[in-house]
């Protein structure tokens, strides 16, 4: 011990070796896709199901749709209701999920073995078969016109919904939140549920996913029992139209009088899932502001001490999403963390990386994969994306051997033409009568008070 080294922390050991486990494919004749990975010794098995019924399904005008129907679907089901489904899925001591995202729905649990039949059973009924009661319709609307409300309170909450609005404009689908605004929530019924239902829920918009200690062959021939006269539908593709933001992009402020704190974003039109430059830009962004070393977080947190912590991220869904950074800082330092930001974003533009940078996102990247995958539900949820953006069936086995090839061309390429200063939007959320001025001094452009009307603008 006396001879070891104290100077200077350990450097990163070597990556060991990783193999995502095999995938195998089954389609039933009703156009339901099973997708089944057989892992792990331990007796679990996580079951995921997956409709192409998330937000993006929606116009702007009925957003908040799709996240209560997926809520909804354990409010009742066949003969079963709300109460009798948590009992009945607590007695078998599973916790079963239903939700939706952008792209997707989806529900799923995790259950022994011994206990799979039976909660694959009611998992299969949640999705095909739910009775959406007219009263648990009503109540979980108001709670979430509540919740609604709850949000646009905190700073942080505030300071998402404007940057996505800013970006992609109140009428396009991404730039409303996704469980909706108070005039798109106050008047969902019960019958609009059931036809958002009908038509997002069906065999052929959707896939069941399988992952733990059963044989392939078993996971089909489940499926096809439960899934089997499950109906397809003739429903159309994703509503969802991104645009890009206004030339020269907006610097928007929300008065907060008094706040000791600003919350900001800063962000643009992203990319979609599938593009060509996928793994240079997240090994790029990796470097920018997607790990706790990144270039950003070591500036504003390590150097300047202007934040607990900032991030970047690509928010990449089968259309284009946002690129954003996001931070939160005292009001005396917004406007000099806010400069900082747009001088690493241009610095990373014109001067790319060093080999040392380069090498550690890469390995960071690589290292940290395999932790992702050490449960059946992180499996389950790795098949998931596999599915949802169309992705080959190797391409969590060539991740890290992908990750490792970018070079610092690659980098340097996906940051020009990835990141575009002229086009960044800047919200802050604080102390108008503190920012105002200095805001103004940065020369980015007019400084618009941000509307933050319940609606949005």
């Amino acid at each position: 011990m006396a001879s070891l080294d104290r100077s200077s922390p350990p450097g990163p050991g070597q990556i060991g070796p990783f193999e995502f486990p095999e995938v195998h494919r089954h389609t039933l004749s009703n156009g339901l896709r099973v997708l089944a990975v057989e892992t792990g010794a331990l007796p679990l098995v996580t079951v995921r199901t997956v409709t192409r019924a998330g937000g993006a399904a929606e116009q702007a005008a009925g957003a908040g749709v799709a996240a209560l129907t997926a809520e909804l679907l354990e409010s009742g089901a066949g003969r079963l209701s709300a109460a009798e489904i948590a009992e009945t899925f607590e007695s078998l001591g599973v916790d079963a999920e239903t939700g939706a995202g952008w792209d997707a729905a989806h529900t799923g649990l995790t259950a022994l073995t011994g206990r799979l039949d039976a909660a694959w059973d009611l998992l299969a009924e949640l999705v095909q078969n739910p009775t959406f009661p007219a009263d648990e319709v009503e109540r979980l609307r108001d709670e979430r016109l509540s919740e609604i409300v709850q949000r646009r309170s905190q700073p942080g909450s505030l300071a998402d919904e404007v940057i996505a609005r800013a970006i992609f404009g109140v009428q396009q689908r991404f730039g409303v939140p996704l469980g909706g605004v108070p005039s798109t929530v106050a008047k969902i019924d019960r019958k609009e549920i059931v036809d958002f239902h009908t038509s997002r829920y069906a065999s052929n918009r959707a896939a069941v996913i399988v992952a733990g200690n059963l044989p392939a062959a078993a996971a089909f021939e489940g499926a096809q029992r439960r899934y089997g006269g499950w109906a397809a539908s003739t429903g159309g593709g994703n509503a969802a139209s991104p645009r890009s933001s206004p030339a020269g992009g907006r610097v928007l402020l929300v008065d907060r009088p008094g706040a000791v704190q600003s919350e900001i974003r800063i962000g643009h039109l992203g990319v979609q899932r599938l593009v060509d430059d996928y793994f240079p830009i997240v090994v790029m962004n990796t470097v920018l502001g997607g790990s706790f070393s990144s270039r950003l977080n070591l500036n504003l947190r390590e150097v300047h001490g202007y934040t607990y912590g900032v991030s970047s991220g690509f928010g990449m869904r089968r259309q284009a999403g946002p690129f954003l950074i996001a931070t939160a800082t005292e009001t005396d330092v917004t406007v000099s963390a806010i400069t900082e930001i747009l001088k690493e974003v241009e610095h990373l533009r014109q001067g790319g990386v060093s080999s040392e940078e380069l090498e550690s996102a890469s390995g960071y990247l690589a290292g940290v994969f395999p932790l992702r995958l050490q449960t059946t539900a992180g499996v389950a949820a790795h098949l998931a994306e596999l599915e949802i953006y169309g992705l080959p069936d190797d391409h969590f086995d060539r991740y890290r051997e992908r990750v490792l090839a970018v070079t610092a061309e690659e980098v340097l390429l996906a940051a020009r033409t990835r990141l575009d200063p002229a086009s960044l939007n800047i919200v802050v959320v604080g102390d108008a009568e503190r920012l105002r001025e200095p805001l103004d001094a940065l020369g980015l452009g007019p400084v618009e008070p941000a509307d933050v009307s319940m609606e949005g603008g």
